[in-house]
């Protein structure tokens, strides 16, 4: 973990009670109460709208590109299938992954560093878009809380929670999209995904979920 990434923890649990609000002092509960502590859990994060198959789960259409973690009962190689190809993956028991689809056709399957604090939220990152590398920016800390995300790259950070951020997308000091507003809670956690090219940006968040 980078060092503005640990100020930055660290400056967010001054932050918590000027953010929180009873109605987010709540859990996730996604990454510690899993039904399977053995088992994988896998995701896919697209820069297009897409259908997909992992395992033996299908999803007819990804709307925001991303779909809840599937639940790998047996870790090892598994079949990813999103749009027309295929692949084989292999995942590990008690790891979770998500396997990044880039708009330019790129497909890796990225290890996601996932906390099992019960007090923090994680954040998770993707760089989907024609920039070589982005920085995710918290404005209230003046931190950047993610440096340097690579194109069709991610990284992850775990924040205190429950906190309510607004995050930024730059290139350098450039503030390329805005995502206002992100409600962090216990034990979960928020994708973020930026998407975009040519000067044209967006990001837009979700909250990492199981599949059902």
């Amino acid at each position: 973990m980078t060092k503005n990434s640990s100020w930055l923890i660290a400056l967010c649990t001054g932050l918590c009670g000027i953010y929180a609000t009873a109605g987010l002092a709540q859990d996730g509960g996604l990454y510690e109460d899993v039904p399977d502590p053995s088992a994988s859990f896998v995701r896919v994060v697209a820069a297009a709208p897409t259908n997909a198959v992992i395992d033996t789960k299908t999803f007819d259409q990804l709307d925001g590109g991303i779909s809840g973690y599937v639940v790998v009962a047996k870790p090892g190689e598994i079949k990813l299938v999103t749009g027309v190809d295929d692949a084989t993956v292999n995942v590990e028991a008690g790891k979770y992954y998500s396997y990044v689809v880039g708009a330019d056709g790129t497909k890796t399957l990225v290890p996601e560093d996932i906390t099992s604090n019960p007090a923090q939220a994680v954040i998770s990152f993707f760089n989907l878009s024609d920039l070589p590398k982005v920085d995710l920016y918290v404005p209230a800390a003046k931190a950047v809380a993610l440096p340097g995300v690579p194109m069709n790259g991610a990284a992850n950070v775990a924040l205190k929670a429950p906190l309510t951020l607004d995050f930024e997308v730059r290139d350098g000091d450039k503030v390329l999209a805005t995502l206002p507003a992100v409600d962090l809670q216990r034990r979960g956690g928020v994708a973020i995904v930026l998407r975009g090219s040519a000067g044209n940006y967006t990001v837009a968040g979700s909250n990492s979920t199981l599949a059902n």
